[in-house]
């Protein structure tokens, strides 16, 4: 079927939106339109409308473009209709109370798992992990914990893709990855050690549904430098009993 006129603009509309998302900071008109292979004026009116719904915001004095505040007000309304993340901020706070390092909730958004909530470490060497921020579900502690208890028909189409090496210490070779995935079935967690970004550990576990569907993975990001073994007993500790609320105030 055809594409009408107007789904064509819609499309190139939302590749904006997604290159503004994923280019990692502001965006000019210019490098929009080469990147996304269309004609500078094009991109020019497609900024200058998202710009005037809210969408896009200019930024000063570079003169470029990046997302607007607008997505929290998405992120509220989606909230407000889903229990997960009303239910599991109370208990992430606990755990931030008990830790003092940063703490987040990640969904699954295709092949990507996506940070919905965090609380961030107060502490001056601390784990970032921006709300928005993504990562394929093969690379950290966060997104190993979703994939290894998806279903089987997302675990294959993950090891139906190529995996890159964000760092010295991803997993990248399937076979590997595919005995990592029954290790944390068998111990019910999972744990990162700079696979992701150097010099940060992550340990997650999931949370289910009261169905038992998976929900979500629930993580805590320290420092390397700070993780010792007694201290990831409590943070299993802490974490394992923040997802059994969490599962529970699904109910």
């Amino acid at each position: 079927m055809e594409r009408t006129p107007g789904a064509k603009l819609i499309d190139k509309a939302v590749d904006v939106l997604l290159l503004c998302r994923d280019a990692g900071g502001a965006v000019g008109v210019t490098e929009a339109a080469r990147r996304l292979g269309m004609p500078k004026s094009s991109a020019a009116r497609i900024v200058g409308a998202l710009v005037r719904r809210g969408f896009l915001r200019q930024e000063e004095p570079s003169g470029k473009y990046t997302l607007s505040n607008i997505y929290y007000s998405f992120t509220s309304a989606i909230s407000g209709r889903n229990l997960l993340i009303p239910r599991a901020v109370p208990l992430m706070e606990k755990v931030f109370r008990a830790l003092r390092e940063t703490v987040h909730l990640n969904v699954v958004d295709g092949l990507e798992r996506v940070c919905v909530h965090v609380l961030e470490s107060p502490q001056q060497l601390k784990a970032v992990m921006p709300v928005g921020q993504r990562s394929p579900l093969y690379c950290g502690g966060s997104s190993k914990a979703i994939l290894a208890f998806s279903d089987e028909e997302t675990v294959e189409r993950v090891f139906a893709r190529p995996f890159r090496k964000f760092t010295g210490n991803t997993i990248a070779g399937k076979k590997a990855m595919r005995e990592e995935i029954l290790r944390i079935r068998e111990r019910g967690y999972a744990v990162s050690h700079g696979e992701r970004v150097e010099g940060i550990t992550s340990v997650s576990v999931p949370v289910f549904h009261p169905g038992g569907k998976l929900a979500a993975s629930l993580t805590v990001s320290v420092p390397t430098a700070r993780h010792t073994e007694s201290f990831m007993e409590k943070i299993l500790r802490d974490l394992s009993a923040a997802s059994a609320g969490i599962t529970r105030g699904m109910g």
